[in-house]
């Protein structure tokens, strides 16, 4: 399905810096980066000053990881051993009025032989919403995540690619309004900007504008939603605008169990920007999530179908299916498990072949304190190309032993 570096498995290819355009892209995204970091300080040091309604969360992760395709490849394996060292942050401010939640993580990686994989993985998150008036309410985010296409994309999407670097950028904001007790109307814009270290992957913005009504119905257990959505995806490849209509049904059996659901039409239009014809499509979009929730425990299992743009600049659609538990064995010993299992399949008329990728994730737990733990994870993934032999599938298998510490702080 995607092609192997000749070179080496998985090598990084970086991009031409004599080329104009990719050379503004990344000053631009520094500038991008520079601006969030100062609005994040700019907010959260008179908060931590007036020190009211303030939590902060200091914490640290330490793990020892065993991984046996460092590049997932079907061919050419290569293991290593590598530790992962991350701090972290967490903020929370709140107020009548107003409310912010930030997080701060970085992942020091460190391998014994493959030390040109060596990195510092990235994530902020910025969140706020602040009420106007009384049935006014305005909320923004910030994010930016620095990885490689083998971690947040592929959790994503279920798309297998070389491993390469990617950076993601979002911001956004909303305005809702509480029409009445029972009915409020909200409208909300994203922005997000993926850009890759890899000259031969395809960098693209995407573009998101919904409007949202929700009717809570008498019995307060049931909330009817509508909601329209608008989305561009814009590349050097091709221009996508996407429309959507769907309509929801959040319902609470109890006050541990929630049904939430979502479904309805879609259109898509392609405009390529070379020789191909320009396409459009119908398909449906799809979220619904079955939610359990104890002292003790938690579950989850759902399903989604949406269109993304991947690293190579085209449109594709996945199904997924997926399920996340946690539970409380004894004292405090604990079990963990997360699956997922994705089929891909690309929207327009090319050769490239539908994809099927899943992932299962147990772990076992305990508790030191409450708020240190110690885990003991494994971690199984498969990915096969409908077109390819089986004995070509790529497989990773991964073990790992980690300690998280908390140091929270409340004022």
């Amino acid at each position: 399905m995607f092609p192997e570096n000749k070179n080496r498995p998985g090598t990084v290819s970086k991009l031409k810096h004599n080329q104009p355009r990719e050379f503004m892209k990344i000053i631009a995204m520094k500038k991008i980066s520079l601006i969030i970091l100062c609005f994040c300080l700019i907010i959260l040091f008179p908060l931590l000053a007036s020190a009211n309604d303030v939590t902060l969360v200091p914490s640290l992760r330490i793990s020892g990881e065993y991984d046996d395709n460092v590049f997932f490849n079907s061919t050419d394996e290569v293991d290593d051993y590598l530790t992962i060292i991350s701090p972290g942050l967490t903020f929370d401010y709140a107020t009548e009025l107003l409310n912010l939640q930030s997080l701060i993580v970085v992942d020091f990686l460190r391998y014994f032989d493959e030390t040109e994989l060596d990195t510092e993985n990235q994530r902020y998150d910025l969140n706020g919403r602040y009420q106007l008036a009384s049935k006014w309410n305005i909320a923004g985010n910030f994010s930016y995540i620095k990885d490689t296409t083998l971690e947040s994309e592929l959790e994503e999407t279920g798309i297998v690619h070389l491993r390469e670097d990617r950076k993601r950028y979002n911001a956004g904001g909303g305005l809702s309004y509480q029409m009445t007790e029972l009915t409020d109307l909200n409208f909300n814009y994203t922005h997000t900007a993926t850009r890759y270290d890899s000259e031969d992957n395809v960098d693209y913005d995407y573009d998101n504008f919904s409007l949202l009504c929700n009717r809570k119905l008498k019995n307060q257990l049931d909330v009817l939603t509508v909601r329209t959505n608008y989305s561009i995806f814009d590349s050097d490849e091709e221009k996508t605008n996407n429309y959507e209509l769907l309509f929801g049904w959040f319902h609470k059996f109890s006050e541990t169990l929630d049904l939430n659901a979502s479904a309805g039409p879609r259109y898509t239009r392609q405009n390529f920007n070379d020789d191909r014809e320009d396409e459009d499509s119908w398909g449906t979009t799809v979220d619904i999530s079955l939610n359990k929730r104890g002292e003790t425990s938690s579950a989850t299992i759902g399903y989604s179908r949406r269109i993304w743009n991947n690293a190579d600049g085209d449109l594709v659609e996945t199904d997924r299916i997926y399920a996340r538990a946690k539970q409380r064995i004894i004292g405090r010993l604990g079990v963990g498990f997360v699956a997922g299992l994705y089929f891909t399949s690309q929207e327009d008329d090319s050769d490239n072949d539908d994809t099927r990728y899943y992932i299962l994730n147990p772990s076992l737990y305990y508790m030191l304190t409450e708020n240190h733990s110690i885990e003991l994870a494994y971690s199984y993934q498969n990915e096969l190309e409908e077109s390819r032999p089986k004995d070509l599938e790529s497989e990773r298998n991964r073990i790992w032993i980690a300690f998280h510490f908390n140091f929270p702080r409340n004022w």
